[in-house]
C-alpha cells in the first residue's frame, strides 16, 4: 500500500477518535459512538463544522478557522500551532507555522486573501512558513499591502526572511518583471507588498468591523523578549488567541467573558505521559521553573482552571504534541514526551480540563471551523 494511502488512512483513525473524545461530528463517525464517547469523557457535543467544511468570504459574520493545531516539532498530522478570524470577509491570520498556507486553502481561502498577519512571537514553528507565503504572495501577484503585526523582532524577521534568506528570490522577481510580457497588465509588484509593524500592548488594530486587542504573555524565559496574546471583538462575537504562554495575567485580561478561547495545551499534568522531559517531577515545580527559567507551557488542569476563571464561553485546545501521530513524529518527539501513551491521553486532557470548567471543552484539529453570531 503507497505511505500516502497509509498515511490518510490513520489520519482518518485518529479525527474519528478524537472527534469522539471531544464530541465532534466529522464525517464517518457514527453518531451513536459520538455520543457514548462524550458522555464517558464528560466532553460536549458540535464543537464547530467538520475540518472538511468551507469558509466563506462573501457572507455577513465571523468565523475561527483551526489553520493549525500541532506543536513545534513536526507532525504530518497537524500543522504548526495558528488559526484565522474572518470578520465581514476580512481574514485576520495569527502566526504562520507548517502548513498555514495549505490549510487556509483546503477551507477555501486563498492566501492572497490574507489583510492582516500577527504574530505570537518568534518561535520558529510560528513563523516558519511566512518566508514561503512572502515570496508566493509577492509573486503570485497581490497587489494591496498586508499589514504585518507582532512583538518586537517582528520588523526584523520579516526583513530577514524576505531580504537576506531570500535575498535570489528577490532578484529573480525583479529578473521576470524585467521581461514580463507588455501585454499582460496583471504582474507582481516591483517590491514585496507588506507594511510590518513592531508593536507592544493595546489596541493593536481598529476598524468599524472589529477591534484587535493584545496583552503581554508569559511565554519567554529571557524577559526582554517579548509574546503576545491577542482579542479579537466585533458585532458577531470575541474570540481570545493565546499562542505559546504558561498561565499569565494577559489572557486572563484578553479572555474574560470571551466567546471562544483558543488557549495552547501541550505540558500534560504530572503523570499523563510515561517518560520524557515532561513526565519530570522538576519540570511541574513553579519555584524551580522560576530559578531555572524555561519556556512557560499551559497544562489541562491549568487550562480548565483558566477558562472557569475568565467565565469563557467555549475552550478551544491547540497546540498539542504528536503523542499518537506517526511513529517517526514520537521517536523525533521522545526526549520531550517519551513514548507514547496511546490515544487515552486525549481523554485524560479533556476531563483534566472538565475537572475544572463546565463549559463545551474542544481539542482543536485543523481546518476545524467555527462560526460565531450575534
Amino acid at each position: 500500500m503507497p505511505i500516502h494511502t497509509t498515511l490518510n488512512k490513520f489520519d482518518q483513525v485518529r479525527r474519528r477518535l478524537l472527534t469522539a473524545l471531544t464530541g465532534g461530528a466529522l464525517t464517518g463517525v457514527s453518531a451513536l459512538a459520538v455520543k457514548q464517547a462524550a458522555a464517558a469523557t464528560g466532553a460536549v457535543e458540535s464543537p464547530g463544522l467538520p475540518a472538511n467544511a468551507l469558509a466563506d468570504l462573501d457572507r455577513k459574520g465571523m468565523q475561527l478557522i483551526i489553520t493549525g493545531s500541532g506543536s513545534a516539532l513536526p507532525d504530518p498530522l497537524r500543522g504548526g500551532a495558528s488559526c484565522a478570524v474572518v470578520v465581514d470577509g476580512t481574514v485576520l491570520q495569527f502566526d504562520c507555522g507548517r502548513r498555514v498556507l495549505e490549510n487556509l486553502m483546503l477551507v477555501g481561502i486563498n492566501p492572497m486573501k490574507i489583510d492582516h498577519m500577527f504574530f505570537t512571537h518568534m518561535h520558529f514553528d510560528h513563523i516558519s512558513d511566512y518566508d514561503y507565503y512572502a515570496i508566493t504572495n509577492w509573486i503570485a501577484g497581490r497587489q494591496e499591502m498586508v499589514q504585518v503585526y507582532g512583538p518586537a523582532g517582528t520588523e526584523r524577521m520579516s526583513e530577514g526572511a524576505i531580504q537576506y534568506m531570500h535575498a535570489m528570490n528577490v532578484d529573480f522577481i525583479g529578473t521576470i518583471l524585467k521581461h514580463w510580457p507588455p501585454h499582460m497588465a496583471r504582474r507582481p509588484r516591483t517590491t514585496p507588498p507588506y507594511e510590518v509593524h513592531d508593536i507592544g500592548p493595546g489596541t493593536a488594530l481598529e476598524t468599524d468591523s472589529f477591534k484587535v486587542s493584545c496583552l503581554e504573555t508569559k511565554h519567554l524565559p529571557d524577559p526582554s523578549v517579548k509574546s503576545l496574546g491577542y482579542r479579537v471583538d466585533s458585532d458577531y462575537g470575541s474570540v481570545a488567541i493565546s499562542g505559546d504562554t504558561a498561565v499569565s495575567e494577559g489572557m486572563k485580561t484578553l479572555a474574560k467573558d470571551v466567546d471562544i478561547l483558543v488557549h495552547e495545551c501541550v505540558k500534560p499534568d504530572l503523570g499523563m505521559t510515561p517518560g520524557g522531559k515532561f513526565s519530570l517531577k522538576d519540570f511541574h515545580k513553579e519555584e524551580l521553573m522560576e530559578e531555572r527559567p524555561q519556556t512557560g507551557h499551559t497544562s489541562p488542569t491549568q487550562l480548565g482552571r483558566l477558562a472557569s476563571e475568565v467565565n469563557a464561553k467555549k475552550l478551544v485546545a491547540y497546540h498539542l504534541a504528536p503523542y499518537t501521530s506517526v511513529p517517526a513524529a514520537i521517536e523525533m518527539s521522545s526526549m520531550y514526551l517519551g513514548p507514547s501513551p496511546g490515544h487515552s491521553i486525549w481523554g485524560e486532557f479533556v476531563h483534566a480540563m472538565k475537572q475544572q470548567y463546565d463549559g463545551p471543552v474542544i481539542l482543536a484539529e485543523d481546518r476545524m471551523i467555527f462560526d460565531l453570531d450575534k
